[in-house]
Order: C-alpha cells, then sequence, then structure tokens
C-alpha cells in the first residue's frame, strides 16, 4: 500500500508540474498574441474613422512613407474627438517599424516587424491602387482602403475608412458621380 501511495504521489506531482509548465507557455505566447490584437486594432480603429476633407488644411494626406489624417478614434486622446494622427513607416536595421503619433503626443512603434521595402499604399474609387493620396491638395476625397505592402506585394496590413469619402452631407458616392 505504501509503494502504491508514493507511485500515485509521484504521479500527482509531476502531472502538477507539466500543467504549470504549459501554463506558462501558453501564458507567454498569447500575452504576445494580445499585444499583436491590440496594436491591430490601433491601426483599423484610428483609420476606420478617418475624416473626410472639411476644409483644405484638414484633408488626408499621404505617401508611399507616411500618411496624415484627422480621425475620431485616436489612440491616445478621448475618442468621438477630430484628432490629427500620423503613420509612419521607419527604417531600422534591415526591417521597417510602423510608428503611430497623435498631434503633440510621444511616437508608438507597433511591434510587427515589416520587410524593408514595406510602403503605404492607397485604392482610389477607380480600383486602381496609387503610392501617393493627396500629395498637391486636390484630391478631398477619403480612399476606399489603405494598405501596408511589402516588397513582393504581400498586404501587412489592410483599413478600411468607414465613413463616407466626402463626408455626411456630401451624397456624391450615392449617386455614382465622382
Amino acid at each position: 500500500a505504501m509503494v502504491i501511495g508514493s507511485l500515485v504521489i509521484t504521479l500527482v506531482v509531476r502531472g502538477l508540474g507539466l500543467t504549470l509548465n504549459l501554463y506558462d507557455r501558453v501564458a507567454y505566447v498569447t500575452s504576445s498574441m494580445d499585444t499583436q490584437f491590440r496594436e491591430s486594432r490601433w491601426w483599423a480603429d484610428s483609420l476606420g474613422s478617418l475624416v473626410p476633407c472639411t476644409d483644405l488644411d484638414h484633408c488626408l494626406v499621404g505617401t508611399s512613407s507616411s500618411l496624415k489624417g484627422y480621425s475620431l478614434a485616436p489612440v491616445l486622446e478621448a475618442p468621438g474627438l477630430r484628432t490629427e494622427i500620423t503613420w509612419e513607416l521607419q527604417g531600422v536595421a534591415g526591417a521597417t517599424t510602423l510608428v503611430y503619433k497623435e498631434h503633440d503626443s510621444n511616437e508608438l512603434a507597433m511591434s510587427l516587424s515589416l520587410p524593408q521595402e514595406a510602403e503605404f499604399r492607397y485604392l482610389g474609387p477607380d480600383g486602381r491602387w496609387s503610392e501617393a493620396w493627396n500629395t498637391n491638395g486636390e484630391n478631398a476625397r477619403l480612399p476606399d482602403a489603405i494598405i501596408v505592402e511589402g516588397g513582393a506585394g504581400d498586404t501587412w496590413l489592410y483599413a478600411k475608412p468607414g465613413m463616407r469619402p466626402y463626408g455626411r452631407e456630401d451624397y456624391r458616392d450615392m449617386l455614382g458621380i465622382e
């Protein structure tokens, strides 16, 4: 009986040790997944609530390496207020990091490591992707979508502005007038 008791205790202790080890592994993996999910929400939410041009000084302007616009869902400021946001691709040691900034705040770098050739692309109403958006101040419309694309044409991040492209008072998109 004593031998059987000691075997049972040994199995219980070993099982408990294995369970705790597995729990530590799962906790480690899910903590990094939580960070990646939270950061992907920064991207999707801030660009999903981009504000269409209200005047020529408050329009979305984008190049292949950065974009600046106004969002109703900033990461750091109170939601619902129009806040200037900037997303920028910064090269660091053979890779590219996506960095977020609100008007006067500190930069927030995403942990996602992008290829060195990563760049922004903007989908126009004609269905074509371009490397720049409204750089000359002549396009008051929001793009239909914004992606971060790798050098091989891989899409790393995708966002679709949820507002009407010209603002709520303008119905050109519904009438087919572009």
